[in-house]
């Protein structure tokens, strides 16, 4: 899996980055952790249909991934 260099930490998860994720839920593919949602939109253009590109955390070292809404 892609992690992109110098993600923002997140605050409140300490281990976790705050990123741009391409992601399919069923069966459970976390592609990659960008630092933009243009990073992140054109690697999905290179996927199949089934995966999309959500804001959020991630844990380093896993595949764990939840998506947090922009205010």
């Amino acid at each position: 899996m892609f992690v992109e260099n110098n993600l923002k930490v997140d605050p409140d998860n300490q281990g976790w980055v705050l990123g741009w994720a391409v992601v399919r839920d069923k069966p459970w593919h976390l592609v990659g952790i960008y630092a933009t949602e243009d990073g992140a939109k054109s690697k999905r253009s290179e996927l199949n249909g089934e995966y999309e590109v959500r804001y959020g955390s991630h844990r380093l070292g896993s595949d764990d991934f939840m998506s947090v809404g922009l205010s």
